[in-house]
């Protein structure tokens, strides 16, 4: 069983390059490098990749060796899938040099298919053997070169973290190491899917292989429930980190934070699962990424009001908007610092689960009713700008929790509360950006740039107005949330 973490070099330059390749961690030093050459077959039809099957043969130094890879798992960047190699005397394809038998089972359907050569690898590769503090090894690949299919070329500028013993957290906990140092990502993608998608074998916009986690059920136990749940949004969290940075948009920032707000709602949740509390600085780690983030997240924001609210009302837009949007590209994403606080809460739950002597409905709507109390009472004090920000901080907690536990409570109850929550949550985010606004805009507002100065007292006077409305709305709202049935009850 192959396992291995990919993680993409985010910067191309020959400076990052030559600072990779020599960085302590990957104990490269003046290690050779090896040219590699792989051909990837499959029939016209494509009948191999139909059965999640990938057949490679590949020039490795002075040798020809055959590979087959069957259907596995690929989420976060660790890809886990069962693998053969045998080494061949030539680069013509030929399954029946494979001999183990769980490898003639998978190919006996195709040993008569007439195969082509349907994608090329190119590249140079660095390797090592790191040895690692609990007894693990693992093998490191460092590449570069190109992927070719269809006349099209793609690069390939990747580190690989394959695990030769021991644990798979090991690999984790590496790559989140390298993650922090270097600007690295995980990637879920392989060579062969990318180059499938570059050949025009499969949609330019089909995602990875996703493995598909089980459905929780009422009665498994709470402790391992959450160590699944938990694994899944981070394995979430590390594909949206990886989608961010390939388009650095504003809707692809907020997906990523609200899958680390509600990763972040569920560590917070369990936390009476987490006796020794080893979570404890994932948790941390998880927190100070996401408040640097509110920066950005809040100019951001105030671009998109500000470019309504002028094109409403006939105004210029760009002087604010340009100067929002500067502010907001002024606090860098720090991808690697989120993806390494990821990959060490996952290697930490692989290491070991959370505990519990309690199933998962019995935990779960225990704290669910405690979290409940806690919010109508913080509804009862919510008078002043800091406790509404603090509710609306629990509202959206318990929301997450509840959507992320929805498999247990398949009622219309559920429904019924998620949307009251879920318009309380937007309600109570636009009494937030007025708050916000003033905090960001109050000193450009009296500045002597009159152009700017008069767009940003425009838009704080519009959000201030929009707020008196929205918290009489909010209200409204919350007296429904008082009287709305829980699915627990």
């Amino acid at each position: 069983m192959e396992q291995e973490l990919k993680l993409q070099i985010l910067d191309p330059s020959p400076a990052a390059w030559e600072k990779i390749s020599q960085h302590p961690l990957l104990a490269l030093g003046t290690t050779s490098p090896l040219q590699l050459h792989a051909l990837y077959y499959d029939s016209r039809d494509g009948a191999l990749q139909r059965a999640r099957l990938a057949y490679r043969v590949r020039r490795e130094g002075k040798e020809w060796v055959a590979t087959l890879k069957a259907e596995g798992q690929s989420a976060g960047g660790l890809h886990q899938r069962p693998e053969w190699n045998v080494t061949v005397f030539s680069s013509e394809a030929d399954l029946r040099v494979f001999t183990d038998s769980d490898a003639v089972a998978l190919l006996a359907p195709f040993l008569d298919l007439a195969l082509q050569v349907i994608l090329e690898t190119r590249f140079e590769r660095l390797e090592s053997r790191v040895d690692r503090v609990d007894g693990s090894q693992i093998l490191v690949a460092l590449d570069r070169g190109e992927i070719v299919a269809n006349g099209l070329r793609e690069p390939i500028l990747e580190v690989e973290l394959e695990l030769a013993t021991g644990e798979a957290a090991a690999v984790l906990e590496m790559g989140a190491e390298l993650c922090l140092a270097l600007p690295l990502l995980p990637d879920g993608e392989s060579k062969m899917f990318r180059g499938l998608r570059l050949a025009g074998l499969i949609p330019t916009d089909a995602g990875t292989m996703r493995y598909q986690t089980p459905p929780l059920r009422r009665h498994e136990n709470a402790g391992k429930a959450f160590s699944r749940l938990l694994i899944q949004q981070s394995q979430q969290a590390i594909s949206e980190a990886r989608q961010h940075s390939t388009d650095n948009s504003t809707q692809t920032l907020h997906q990523l934070r609200k899958t680390v707000r509600s990763l972040r709602a569920l560590l917070r949740f369990c936390r009476a699962l987490d006796a020794d509390n080893r979570l404890g600085s994932a948790r941390q780690e998880l927190a100070d990424w996401f408040h640097q983030q509110n920066i950005r997240r809040d100019h951001e924001v105030l671009a998109m009001y500000w470019e309504a609210l002028a094109t409403d009302t006939g105004t210029e837009v760009i002087p604010l908007r340009s100067w929002l949007i500067v502010q907001a590209e002024a606090t860098p994403a720090h991808l690697g610092q989120c993806a390494a606080a990821i990959l060490k809460l996952w290697a930490r739950l692989l290491r070991a689960a959370l505990y519990s002597d309690q199933d998962l409905q019995h935990y779960a709507e225990m704290h669910l009713r405690r979290q409940d109390r806690q919010l109508m009472a913080a509804g009862d004090a919510a008078k002043t700008a800091a406790s509404f920000h603090a509710m609306r901080i629990r509202i959206k907690n318990w929301r997450y929790v509840i959507l992320a536990l929805g498999d247990i409570w398949p009622s219309k109850d559920s429904k019924t509360l998620l949307k009251l929550l879920s318009a309380l949550q937007e309600i109570s985010g636009a009494v937030h950006d007025a708050d916000m606004a003033r905090q960001h805009l109050a000193e450009l507002a009296t500045s002597r740039k009159h152009g700017l100065a008069f767009s940003a007292g425009m838009l704080m006077g519009y959000l201030h107005a929009r707020k008196s409305r929205q918290r009489k709305k909010f209200f409204r709202y919350w007296e429904r949330l008082e009287n709305a049935p829980r699915p627990w009850g």
